[in-house]
């Protein structure tokens, strides 16, 4: 989670409270107090609200839940004069842009330091580590209109941000730390993005590194904010928090003509962010009867307006989505700490689910015949689910764009899980008993259908078919009244002539027997094993 370090005195000066007000009050704004020293804190913010990315955000929203500078910011816009020219050669490398200047400034290190932390968090969380969204800062002062933003090849050479001499972009995205970090993006590309002023002074190559000419100190008053990025939407988010935060540090904005060759746009667009004000979904999610009076009361503490049927959020408040959003801003307003702890009225008494007693019971009883519980993952590899039983795929439940190939199936069966758990522990001592009750999945009509099941693995020197059934009849014995049979039975993890099925009547709930040795093999390990796998889903129907 992202961290901003709040001085007291500083903030005080911001908001008119005292330190104790003020760390009494930051948890009811949506922030986490990480730490208290003698003159700061530290607190967490969820990186859906970058706004509070800077104590100038939280000094806003604080003045007003404590009520001293309540309704919707206002902030104003005029033209700079600044046209920035976009190279449409750039439309498949990082195609969009846009600006901002705020004049006017009397930045001192405190306040370069949360401007420059501010950018960083907007690079990690809404750029995506500046791969979707990349923010340059620059002084004003040192750049002469109009601009231009280009594609230049890799020979193309500046001075860039904390050097003396010039570097080409080849040399940069191979030699410094921030091209290897960043220069992913860029692979493969002939054509690098730069943008430059009139006068071929670089202010950036995004989103690798500023130019030096450009670079930002305490005696700069004027700032120019370019955003680079592969979203349009999100660069103009990440452009309206930097922006506003910029008004609040004291600084004038004005707008800048963004010039592509299909048309032109004034950035930034500060326009208020309008979501329905479902009045009656408020009452109900908070259990509180207010009056609409009320409710408006509360949004007007939390920075917000209402207009006609609609609340408005200013526009850096870029997570403002759904009317349940409101809902929450209206808690923050009304006073979390106001909302009383209410037990939802009832006939009766609250009672266990039935089928989390069956499946407790069933592993009560494992853990009693010496087995030991394993929670293993629902998602699985396709090597320990299919190849290594060298089973067909054709009916794999696959995950879309998974974060990893480990994780990439949901899985149909608990052995596999069970086999690769073994296989952790190979170098431990034999005989090792375990079990797992958990979730399986398999295509349906509908889609994908849910089951628990309950599969157990025995593994020592001698294990066998027989030991395997033993457990399975000593559980269905002390679970279930019903008789099962184990008639001779097939099954890819199986080895033929050493399986069974398990049925209760005409239903197959599984099966029992010793693994292939081509699977045993496959997963390391050194001593035969055996098992079982049963459909307690469909076990716990029979029985009721």
């Amino acid at each position: 989670m992202p961290v901003v370090r709040i001085e007291f005195p500083r903030f005080s000066k911001m908001v008119g409270e005292d330190r104790r007000k003020i760390v009494d009050r930051l948890p009811y704004i949506g922030l986490d107090i990480e730490g208290v020293g003698k003159d700061f804190v530290r607190v967490e913010y969820s990186p859906n609200r970058p706004d509070l990315g800077t104590d100038f955000g939280v000094a806003r929203a604080m003045r007003g839940l404590l009520g001293k500078d309540v309704g919707l910011p206002v902030f104003r816009t005029k033209p700079s004069g600044v046209r920035m020219n976009v190279d449409r050669r750039l439309s498949s490398v990082r195609p969009y842009i846009a600006c901002c200047v705020a004049s006017g400034l009397e930045l001192d290190d405190e306040d370069i330091r949360q401007v420059i932390s501010l950018q960083e968090d907007l690079h990690n969380g809404l750029g995506r580590r500046r791969k979707r969204v990349a923010i340059g800062l620059h002084d004003m002062d040192a750049i002469s209109p109009p601009l231009y933003y280009r594609g230049v090849p890799a020979s193309f050479e500046f001075v860039p941000l904390g050097a003396k001499e010039p570097s080409s972009i080849a040399s940069i995205l191979a030699g410094t730390r921030e091209g290897r970090a960043y220069g992913s993006t860029l692979v493969g590309r002939k054509t690098f993005p730069v943008i430059y002023d009139s006068k071929g002074t670089v202010l950036s190559f995004p989103p690798i590194v500023n130019g030096n000419a450009t670079k930002v100190t305490t005696k700069t008053k004027h700032l120019f904010v370019d955003v680079t990025s592969t979203d349009l939407a999100a660069g103009d988010d990440a452009l309206a928090v930097m922006a506003t935060t910029l008004a609040e540090a004291g600084g004038n904005l004005k707008t800048v003509l963004v010039k592509y060759e299909s048309g032109a746009r004034a950035t930034p667009d500060l326009t208020p962010i309008g979501v329905p004000l479902d009045l009656d979904l408020v009452r109900s999610v908070l259990g509180l009867d207010l009056s609409r009076k009320e409710i408006l009361r509360a949004l007007a503490k939390s920075r917000m307006g209402v207009r006609g049927g609609k609340a408005l959020g200013p526009r850096y408040r870029v997570d403002l989505l759904h009317r349940v959003d409101i809902t929450e801003e209206v808690a923050l307003g009304y006073g979390v700490d106001r909302i009383a702890p209410v037990y939802p009225p009832s006939g009766q008494p609250g009672t266990f689910n039935p089928f989390e007693e069956f499946l407790d019971a069933v592993s009560t009883v494992m853990a009693g015949e010496g087995m030991v519980e394993l929670m293993t993952y629902e998602l699985v590899d396709e090597k320990s689910l299919y190849s290594a039983f060298q089973r067909p795929s054709s009916d794999k439940v696959a995950v879309q764009d998974p974060k990893s190939l480990d994780h990439s199936l949901l899985r149909d069966s608990i052995i596999p899980s069970l086999m690769a758990a073994l296989t952790g522990n190979a170098k431990s001592d034999y005989p090792q008993r375990v079990y797992e009750v958990g979730r399986t999945y398999s295509r349906s009509e509908s889609g994908v259908a849910e089951s628990w099941h309950l599969g157990c693995l025995v593994a020592h020197s001698q294990s066998s078919f027989t030991e395997a059934k033993m457990y399975l009849e000593a559980l269905c014995r002390l679970v279930s009244e019903r008789e099962i049979v184990t008639p001779a039975g097939d099954h890819w993890a199986f080895a033929q002539g050493r399986c069974a099925g398990i049925r209760v009547g005409e239903k197959e709930l599984g099966f029992v027997g010793e693994l292939k040795p081509e699977a045993v093999e496959a997963f390391g390990m050194g001593v035969p094993v055996s098992g079982f796998e049963l459909d307690l889903s469909a076990l716990y129907e029979l029985l009721k």
